[in-house]
């Protein structure tokens, strides 16, 4: 019986596998034909764990790397200069440095195929319950180069994960993510994540609504930080006189605009079909939608309620509830309310 998620990721493998990403996992990813799913993951984790603690050994001096793979324990009396009697400095000696720098280049080596591997099975996680048909596109080369560089390229957990969703989302939707994400989250602090999350929450249909800061204020998003978020690119439209956005009708008889914000729904309904919701927003980029979408945020409430009330103030009928996901660009209202 098919399992939900399973063509997704044999789509991810076929479109790794020849390209030598995760080459790590490749046995592993074997056994699971004869062995259970969750019995062939625990020992994936035990083994990227071991190989990174005997990287870290490797680097510290601690281990050797020999020609044949093995990896043995640094003799105790080996010392990393080469000393000489009644010298207060001693040179280090070449082959020595040589032998530092080559053990140092396959520590790292090692250290980079691990985070590689953990964000390919982080990759998997994301697609395990996701029963979409795969499509026929598969993301292009240079990308997965890129995406390689990056993920080889941090260590922590959080962020093994964050490089796992986009190879995930990538792989469901060629063309996701752009070369320049992959960039802007190669380059993203710990600092910047934290404050775009902060922002995320009041995020409604792509823009920030910016006819009630007090609201987001309340909460600690301060006009520096939506300036901030502007130099940084996820933002745009926020100094200045800002802008205005206008929504039309998504219906031709009467009017019905429907606007999402991380589960929450506002129904927007009037008879006439050439009525517009205009409002003082900024916008998120593309890059930002692109981030935004990497994430798992609750709505702010505030924020819905104070959108839905500038726009029953504008003279439309209103409703506020949630919604599930029937397309790509498509949602079913639920228990909505009016207001």
């Amino acid at each position: 019986m098919e399992i939900p998620g399973e063509k997704l990721i044999i789509k991810l493998w076929e479109t790794i596998a020849d390209r030598g990403i995760g080459s790590l996992l490749k046995p592993w990813q074997i056994r699971r034909e004869g062995r259970a799913n969750l019995e062939v993951r625990r020992d994936e984790i035990l083994a990227l764990a071991q190989a990174e603690a005997d990287a870290v050994a490797i680097r510290s001096g601690k281990k050797l790397l020999m020609v044949s793979g093995e990896i043995v324990n640094r003799p105790a009396l080996e010392s990393a200069f080469n000393i000489h009697e009644n010298t207060d400095r001693a040179p280090l000696a070449l082959p020595r440095a040589i032998e530092i720098a080559d053990q140092n280049a396959k520590a790292d080596a090692v250290r980079q195929e691990v985070s590689i591997a953990k964000a390919v099975i982080y990759a998997e996680e994301e697609l395990q319950n996701d029963s979409s048909e795969p499509l026929q596109d598969s993301p292009q080369d240079d990308w997965l180069l890129r995406w390689r560089e990056c993920a080889a390229g941090v260590s922590s957990d959080e962020l093994q994960q964050i490089w796992g969703k986009v190879l995930a989302g990538e792989v469901k939707s060629p063309g996701r993510f752009s070369l320049r994400t992959l960039e802007f989250l190669r380059n993203l602090s710990q600092t910047e994540a934290k404050a775009i999350e902060r922002i995320s929450p009041f995020v409604i249909s792509g823009v920030l609504y910016r006819g009630n800061d007090a609201v987001l204020e309340a909460e600690g998003v301060y006009f520096s930080d939506l300036l901030a978020m502007q130099e940084l690119g996820v933002l745009a439209g926020v100094d200045g006189l800002g802008l205005e956005i206008t929504w039309n009708s998504n219906v031709t008889a009467s009017f019905q605009k429907a606007l999402t914000c991380h589960g929450a729904l506002i129904l927007a309904t009037a008879p006439d079909p050439n009525k517009v919701i205009k409002l003082k927003v900024c916008t998120v980029t593309a890059i930002g939608k692109q981030v935004l979408s990497l994430g798992s945020f609750s709505p702010n409430a505030k924020m819905v309620e104070s959108v839905a009330t500038a726009i029953k103030a504008l003279g439309f009928d209103v409703q506020v509830g949630s919604y599930f996901q029937v397309g790509s660009d498509q949602v079913q209202p639920v228990n909505l309310k009016q207001i």
